[in-house]
């Protein structure tokens, strides 16, 4: 079964979108490509309580766990403040319907 994992950002944070759509995104899917991280995909919202949204989405939920607790979660993270002053709201969750 597959997995999505929704990463947001609040409306609130400093945000450079350049840097994450240039950088840092690539920065995940070199690092977490080999370990189930198909694609990904990023939203801006115009208004209300979350600026972007960001989804991975993985082969399973089992891969997004191995991954999250690899080693290479440190560099992900710590590559944070170089575009946002918020830490991000991580939502994984099993993709259970799809068309």
């Amino acid at each position: 079964m597959s997995a999505q994992v929704v990463v947001l950002y609040t409306s609130d944070a400093k945000f450079d979108m350049d840097y994450y759509l240039s950088s840092h995104m690539p920065l995940v899917k070199k690092l977490w490509g080999s370990m189930g991280l198909k694609s990904w995909t990023v939203l801006k919202f115009p208004e209300g309580p979350y600026s972007v949204q960001a989804t991975l989405y993985f082969d399973s939920m089992d891969s997004f766990q191995k991954a999250s607790q690899d080693e290479t979660v440190k560099e992900i993270l710590g590559d944070v403040k170089n575009f946002s002053d918020k830490d991000p709201l991580l939502m994984p969750a099993n993709v259970v319907g799809q068309s």
